[in-house]
Formats: structure tokens, sequence, C-alpha cells
């Protein structure tokens, strides 16, 4: 591992220290202008940058499809900048361009009946991710009843459905523990060991601000151990006009074929120095069917309450303190062995903020925050539980798990010369795990003496922790942006000797002998490192490069299970941990093309990946399972390290056709290679694509979309981890909204049209029938909202 920190610490300081470029003569204006109710962009806008000083020529533009413009080749002084459109209050801010230096201007209009002070303005060079964004208004459009059916409305990224809600996100091929989860900055884990509860589960979409993925070692700075990440923001709690004592919005829904019902609410205030702020939601559903009639079972219950406070120091400091609890019941989990009988999380968060905007300190935050979630699942409503046709005697099966989560982050931002931004800091969390099943046989309706197990443990009281340092520097070398970033962790992994049973130390290690308790303690050293590089190849034209290598240490499951299923196979049967498993290590390369115009914008990126000590699995037949049940015919198995390979790419294009309506389409591919088991990679997302169009006059009012989707069957699966072919698909999905006046809206529409039978293809199998779990059939849906 030495020569990876060598080659960081050279990377790094050589970076960060290159000399300047010749001092540019001129700087540039970008920004986005969107609407200021719906968050939507706007397209068309009428932007000029007028020059304080006197006999100097304004300039003019106007944004394109995503709300976006640029106005390049300005002198450097004090320019005043005005957003213009029909319908809409204009604005302006004055801000200062310097030499190689790019302004950035956020615009949110609002109607002129409605006065919001919402124009925020930075001054620095851009930061350039390989990235993905969806903003509220995205969001509440969406119509989810979960976080994870968000990330299917994005290009390379999808979800595992096991049930209802809890779907898994899934980033270009990479899953569960590879995609680390960030809620707040607060890294975020699920309590079952099946996850159930994925790490999105516990945050109710009403509460989103923003989701942001990150599709591959571009986060560094957000957290260590993962190969990609999510980034989620609940609703901000500034994001108030000061003076308004008490504002809020009440939001009600109903989706048919799932007879999902909701409700949810916020109250929030602010005064010059507090700010407030309350959400909660309440939401159910039931069984829905799918395109041919057949019943999924999908019932749930959920409730959430979440509060924030702030309190302002001084102009350029403030605290503030979160905090929430939620709680599910009675989830249904085709897809799983067990039901969900009920989850109960509560988290708690402390946090300092400090931003100047100019000086070399730019920014200090630090934020301490600690959860815990109680998990329990059974087999209540499973065919093992009556043994109705099912070939064995009844069975009463429990797992009950929990996590406790400590952790925290501190980061400052540095300005030590006009081209060279600087953030350093450091993070690190602490989860403590405990599950164990309890298991019995039942005959005449009571559990047999002599068929009793004890209870086994599946997590052992693992302990899992990381501490990590980062530093990420971002320069304008000439007309070239570059971002280069670097990260060592510290990570211990260990459980609970007075829990681990023999029968484990004994099988988990492979070939013969048994482990000793000592050798379940595990210490790593990892540096993780990327650069990005955006240069403009004309005034609309933009290409990016990266690349980088990030580390992800193996979870709790993969190696302490004690003949547990497991989240990387489609086949039921017993896995087990192996303590000694190396972490994983990704290397990946990314290409992009970018063109923005007044009506037009494209965008076309692909990459190639290569995770060496990939996580895979191997067949253990010497150990006896746990469970002798018909479904575990195969197995046991046994984690092990192996190597893979991904390739695949994303494009979206989206015209202006006229000043109210836009049309997009977007498309992405996927490849990947397991090279351990000479097959395809465990849930390769087949070729799909989207065709919309949008109907939006410029003042807002209402909007019309129609979205058409297409799926290409796929027939390259991983047999060995009991993946099958899928089919092709197409849907199509129309909504609407429209703001009635007073503060109230309306929106509606009906999702899978055409009621088409369909399944994706990353869904998990229903363990008993081995089928994949089915998508909804057509689902009509309507909500009205209402601000005060």
């Amino acid at each position: 591992m030495d020569r990876y920190v060598v080659f960081a610490c050279i990377f790094f300081i050589a970076f960060a220290f290159i000399p300047p470029a010749a001092a540019q003569p001129s700087g540039t204006v970008t920004g986005r202008v969107t609407n200021g109710e719906t968050g939507r962009p706007l397209p068309s806008v009428n932007v000029i940058v007028e020059s304080t000083d006197d006999g100097a020529q304004p300039r003019g533009t106007s944004t394109g499809p995503q709300g976006r413009f640029t106005v390049d080749g300005l002198a450097p002084g004090m320019y005043v900048i005005r957003a213009r459109f029909v319908g809409f209050a204009s604005r302006s801010r004055e801000v200062a361009v310097a030499a190689a230096e790019s302004a950035r201007v956020r615009f949110a209009l609002a109607p002129r009946t409605v006065g919001l002070d919402a124009v925020e303005v930075t001054a620095a060079p851009t930061v350039s991710e390989t990235a993905e964004q969806l903003r509220k208004a995205d969001i509440q459009e969406a119509n989810p009843r979960d976080g994870g059916e968000l990330l299917r409305t994005m290009s390379g990224v999808s979800a595992v459905r096991r049930g209802p809600v809890g779907l898994d996100p899934v980033v270009r091929g990479l899953r569960s523990g590879q995609v680390g989860v960030y809620v707040d900055g607060m890294r975020t884990f699920p309590a079952g060991p099946a996850r159930m509860d994925s790490p999105l589960s516990h945050t109710g979409p009403s509460t989103m601000q923003s989701i942001e993925v990150a599709k591959g070692p571009y986060a560094l700075t957000w957290g260590g151990g993962q190969l990609s990440a999510i980034r989620v923001e609940t609703n901000d709690l500034f994001n108030v006009a000061r003076g308004e004592r008490l504002s809020g919005q009440l939001q009600t829904g109903y989706d048919s074929n799932f007879g999902s019902y909701d409700v949810t609410g916020t109250v929030s205030g602010r005064s010059d120095a507090f700010a407030y702020r309350v959400d909660g939601a309440y939401r159910t559903g039931n069984d829905y069917e799918t395109g041919d009639g057949t019943s999924v079972p999908a019932d749930f219950l959920n409730r959430e309450l979440r509060a924030k406070v702030g309190y302002k120091l001084g102009n350029n400091q403030r605290l503030t303190a979160g905090g929430g609890y939620q709680r599910q019941d009675d989830v249904d989990y085709p897809g799983r062995l067990l039901n969900a009988q009920f989850f109960k999380t509560g988290r708690a968060r402390l946090g300092y903020e400090y931003a100047s905007g100019t000086g070399l300190v730019r920014s200090v935050e630090a934020k301490a925050y600690g959860y815990q979630t109680v998990h329990t699942m059974n087999n209540e409503g499973k065919v093992t539980y009556a043994s109705e046709n099912f070939p064995g005697p009844p069975l009463r099966v429990a797992v009950n798990a929990d996590i406790t989560t400590l952790g925290g982050r501190v980061v400052t931002q540095l300005a030590p010369s006009q081209d060279l931004r600087l953030k350093v800091g450091a993070d690190g969390y602490r989860a403590h795990r405990d599950a164990e099943r309890p298991f019995q046989i039942v005959k005449n309706g009571e559990p047999t003496t002599p068929g009793y197990y004890e209870s086994k443990q599946i997590w052992p009281g693992v302990v899992t922790a990381d501490a990590g340092v980062f530093a990420q520097a971002t320069r304008l070398l000439g007309p070239v942006e570059a971002t280069g970033a670097v990260r060592a962790d510290m990570v211990w992994a260990g459980a609970d000797e007075e829990q681990v049973t023999d029968v484990y130390l004994d099988i988990a290690k492979p070939g013969d002998g048994a482990l000793g308790a000592d050798a379940l303690d595990r210490r790593e050293f990892n540096v993780s490192g990327a650069l990005m590089l955006t240069a403009p190849l004309s005034q609309a034209w933009t290409l990016s490069a990266g690349g980088g290598t990030a580390v992800r240490s193996a979870g709790a499951l993969e190696r302490y299970a004690d003949r547990f299923p497991s989240n990387k196979a489609q086949t039921s049967a017993e896995f087990i941990g192996t303590p000694r498993l190396d972490p994983e290590r990704s290397w990946q390369a990314d290409l992009e093309l970018e063109a923005r115009y007044d009506r037009v914008s494209f965008a076309v990126g692909g990459f190639a990946r290569r995770i060496s000590n990939y996580i895979t699995l191997q067949d253990a037949p010497d150990v006896e399972p746990m469970l002798p049940l018909p479904i575990f015919e195969e197995g046991p198995f046994r984690y092990a390290n192996g190597t893979a390979t991904f390739y695949g790419g994303e494009m979206s294009a989206s015209v202006a056709v006229l000043r109210s309506l836009t049309a997009s389409v977007s498309g992405s591919y996927l490849w990947g290679k397991n090279l351990e088991t000479d097959q395809p990679a465990l849930g390769v997302a087949p070729l799909s694509g989207d065709i919309g169009v949008r109907y939006e006059p410029p003042q807002g009012r209402f909007y019309i979309e129609g979205t058409l989707g297409g799926v290409t069957e796929q027939d390259r699966v991983a047999s060995i981890l009991g993946e099958t072919p899928t089919e092709g698909y197409v849907t199509l999905d129309l909504r609407g909204g429209l703001a009635v006046g007073r503060g109230i809206s309306v929106e509606g529409g009906v999702t899978n049209l055409t009621d088409a039978d369909y399944v994706n293809h990353l869904n998990a199998k229903n363990p008993y029938s081995g089928t994949p779990i089915p998508e909804t059939g057509r689902i009509f849906f309507a909500g009205v909202n209402y601000a005060f």
C-alpha cells in the first residue's frame, strides 16, 4: 500500500503548486435561471450584463433549455447582472469579475405578484464532477413512494425492488455497500442484513431538497469506503424569507392500484437570527396488480417526523441542530424470505457553519451526528409459515437486527489565490451492528422442542469504523479547469468474540483449518485519488476527462455472515462471511462531451472501470447449511475476492422547440463481466432510453409532460448466481400540474398508461417461486398542495 501513499502525495503536491498560467485578460459570468415556485429551469430568459464603468457597452444572452447561460470575454471589474422574463419579476445582482475567474450567479424568478429574495452568487472556479442531480421540483413531480424510485429517473442509475418501498440504489452496476449514501452529510447504513431498509428508505421523498449521484470515484470529499456515492440534502432550514414567522405547506395524494395514500406537511419560520422547520409524513399502501392482473404483496405503513433549528451568531456564522424519528410497520417483501414487522429509526445532529466568501478562509463546516435503527422481520404471511404449497413442516423464522452509528465531519474551503481553491477536511464514523435469527419447527400449531434451534448470530456484535482525511484542489490552467482530490482512510472491523460460534470459526476460512477469534479483527490503510479536467472547445462545446481510484472495504455481511442469504446473488442460499477479505479497489476513467446553445443542449459520456479484489462468491461444498430447507438446494457459498470489469455510458439532449415546449431524449448502456466466474457481472441493467415532451408556459402556472420509456431484453446474466434473462418493454407516463391560486396547486397523471406487464431486470426474485418481482400495472395518481 506504500506505493499508493507515495503516488497520492506526489500527485496532490505537484498539482496544487503548478505555476499558474499567465493571467487572463478577461473573466466569465455563468449561471442558471429557474422558476422560483417550481424550481424548474426557465429557457429563453433575457440576461443582460452591464458594466458599472462609464461608457462600457452591455452584453446580452439568453438561457438554454436547462436555464443556463454564459457570458465570457468580460474585462475585470464590477458588473450588474439582470434576468428578465415575461410574467416574472426581474432580478438583478452586482458581482465582481476578476481575470481568469468565473463568477457564478443563480436566479430564482418569481411571478410578479410574489417577492422572493432568491438569488445566490458565488465567485469561484466551478468544480467538475461526474455527477447528476435532482432538485426539489423534480422530486415533487416524480410522485415517488420511496427515495429509491427517484433514482430510476436518472441515466445510468437505478434501484433493486424487493418490496413496495426500500428500493436499493444501483449506480452503473455498483450496488449495496459499493455505493455510499449520505443524508445531510451523515453516512447512512441499513439495519437489516437483507437490506430491506436501504440507506435511502429512512428519508421520505417529501423531506428531500436534492439528490446528487457521483458516478465514480469523484466523491472523495463526501466520505470514504465507497466506489460511487449518493448525497441527499433535506429541506433547507434557512430557505424562508426573513421575518416570515410562520409558513409552510400541506400536501395529500392518492395512487390507484397501490391504493397508496399519503399526507405530508411542513411548518417553518425565520427571524433575523433564528429559524426553524418541522416536516411530517404519513404514507400507507396495499397490494398492487401487474399488467396481466397478477396481485403482488405490497402492504406498508410509514410515519415520520423531522425538525431543524438554526441560530445565526453573526453575518457569517450559524449553529444548526436537527433530529427525526421514523417508523415503518408491516411491510411486505415478496423478494425476500421474510417480511418486515417494523423498522424504527431515530437521528440527531449538530452543526456549525462559517462562510465569509472573501479572504483566505472562505468557509468552515463542522457537524456531529448519531442514529439508531432497530429492525425485526419474520416469515408471517410467507408459505413457510403455514406450510401451504411448501414441501416441509411449518416454520417460525425471525431476524432481529439493529445498528447504532456515530460520526462527524469538519471541512474548510480556502482561496490562496484567484486561480486556486482548496478544500481540506476530515470525517469518520463508527457503526455497531447486531443481528440474530431465532428458528423453530412447528407441529400441530405449536413449536416442537426437539426441532428448536437456539438463536443464531448473523452479525455477532460487529463494529466497523472509518477515519479519513481528504484534500481537493481546483484551479484554472489557462482555459482548462482542473480538480484533483486525494483521500486516506484508516479502517477497522471486528466482531464480539463472545458471540462468535465455534462453527463459524471453523467454516469461515477457505480450505483446511479453523480461524482463531483474533483473526476476526481487520485493519486497513487505504488511499484514493481522482482528477477531472474540463476544457472549453468553443463557446458552446465543453470536453471533460477524468479518472481515479477508490477503495471499498468489505461490509459486515461479507466478513461475518453465518450462513445468511446474500445481496450479491439472485439465488436463495446460505452464505458464509470471510473475515480476511481484501478491500475492493476500483480504477475508472470517464470522458464527457457537452454542448449548450440557446435552444439546444447535448451531453454524451462514457466510462471504463476495473475492480481488483472484486468481492464475489464461490462454492463452499464442505459446509453444512444451518437451515436444511428445500429453497436452500444450492450452496452454501462463501465470499471471495476476484476481478470484474465494466464499460458503459449515458447520453441526453433537449431542445426548446418553442418557448413553452421542450423535447428531450436520454439513454444509457452498461456491460460488465465477473472474471472470477467468467460470466456477466450480476445486475447489469439492459440498454434503456426515454423520450419526453414538456409544455410549460413562461408564467409556469401549469405544465403537461409525457415520457415514453423503452428497455431492451437482457440475456447477459450471471446464471451461476441465479440470475435469469428478462424481456424488454415500453411504458408511457403522463403527468401535469396546475397552480389554482391562493397557494393551491394540483398535480396528477398516469404511469404505465398502456398497462404493460414487465419486470425491471435488477429486481429481486421471489425466493419461493423463483420469479423476479414484477413492476406495477397502470397507476392513476392525484395530489393537492396548499402553501401558506
